[in-house]
């Protein structure tokens, strides 16, 4: 890292290059960062950045670990958060800062959850992750399309457990993505929620790529079952077996999943989760990682998680059309400015379909009342 000419320190007003990045903290803005690295994700929160920059000049102070900020990207916000750490240094001749960061949602992952009386009853995912994150000041939203999702007729809170942990268990039972936007609030919304203005095109935007395709994690045939004991050999079984198939695993490979019998609908249930898992690791069989030479596609737009992205490369890939797990947009002296995407086809984000519930609502249905 060379020494930067155009630091630029509380530079309000002025015009942002849209390959530049604003670190805004206390109402001053700071440009002319020379490493710059910042991801966003669609699997997870929060989001986070790396930047850091060089002069001849006293630099330290510019920041402190602990305050809030904000990330612009050109004029595009893409992180709200904290500052997690300032690590000034250098040698006789430079001064040297790197500042890391994270989004608000980061006390949802790194702290334990809070709730009234520790029991979560007749809740849908919206009031239970907005409830958790009540305590830390993050908003939760609501995606545009999507649902809250069913009520949790009852679950008790295990001690220990983080605020982050509980919304993705039950952002998967609402069949949800959760993560961060940029406004620091934590976004519940469904899988390709936009598309991109224009995609990665081998020959026209793409620096460097690779595909990564792999069988070992799929299986031929995965088999639902459940067998009762009868050892008396007077009653009728309540066996129950089921087959989901994958036709795309050419040789055997078997994989037993037990019935699920806390659900409401415990077969019901279980052949969903197969067919899941079914589509859940073909999707995940082939992941796609594409450097594209902009940070914006042919509209201005960044790069953003959950959006759906054509895809041209000489690979064999099993859709035209992607979707964005993460990218990270960077800037170096070495590599210039590149947007990093990682990409998977939709099935691969589809929820883990799970239940919430600690016993079947049908056998407290199906006990009677002591005379």
């Amino acid at each position: 890292m060379t020494d930067g000419p155009d630091i630029v320190v509380n530079g309000a007003g002025r015009d942002r290059d849209q390959d530049d990045l604003t670190l805004i903290v206390g109402g001053t803005e700071i440009t002319g960062w020379q490493e710059i690295e910042v991801t966003l994700r669609a699997e997870g929160f929060p989001n986070s950045f790396h930047i850091a920059l060089s002069s001849k000049e006293p630099i330290s102070s510019i920041v402190r670990a602990g305050e809030i900020c904000t990330v612009l990207l050109g004029r595009d916000k893409v992180i709200t958060g904290y500052i997690d750490r300032d690590v000034p240094g250098g040698t006789p001749n430079t001064h040297v800062i790197n500042v890391l960061g994270r989004g608000l949602t980061q006390d949802l992952v790194d702290c334990s959850a809070e709730w009234p009386q520790g029991q979560l009853t007749q809740a849908d995912a919206l009031t239970i992750a907005s409830t958790l994150a009540l305590p830390y000041s993050i908003g939760v939203e609501l995606g545009e399309g999507a649902a809250a999702g069913d009520k949790v007729p009852q679950w008790n809170l295990n001690y220990g457990e983080t605020g982050a942990e509980i919304i993705q268990r039950v952002a998967r039972n609402a069949g949800l993505l959760a993560y961060e936007n940029a406004q620091g609030h934590l976004l519940l919304t469904t899988v390709g929620a936009t598309r991109a203005a224009s995609g990665i095109v081998y020959g026209q935007n793409v620096e460097r790529w690779s595909v990564d395709n792999a069988t070992d994690q799929r299986f031929s045939e995965i088999v639902c079952c459940a067998s009762s004991m009868n050892v008396l050999q007077d009653l009728g079984g309540n066996d129950f077996y089921h087959t989901e198939r994958d036709p795309n695993v050419a040789r055997h490979r078997l994989m037993y999943m037990v019935l699920e019998s806390v659900a409401d609908d415990p077969q019901g249930f279980t052949i969903r989760k197969a067919q899941w898992e079914i589509a859940r690791r073909a999707g995940r069989s082939t992941i796609v990682s594409a450097t594209i030479d902009s940070w914006r596609d042919a509209a201005g737009d960044l790069w953003m998680p959950n959006t759906i992205v054509p895809v041209e490369l000489p690979a064999r890939l099993p859709a035209s059309d992607l979707v964005v797990a993460e990218v990270t947009f960077r800037r170096s002296s070495e590599s210039g400015t590149t947007a990093e995407l990682r990409l998977m086809p939709r099935e691969a984000f589809v929820p883990e379909p799970i239940t919430l519930n600690p016993i079947s609502t049908a056998d407290i249905d199906a006990v009677e009342p002591a005379p």
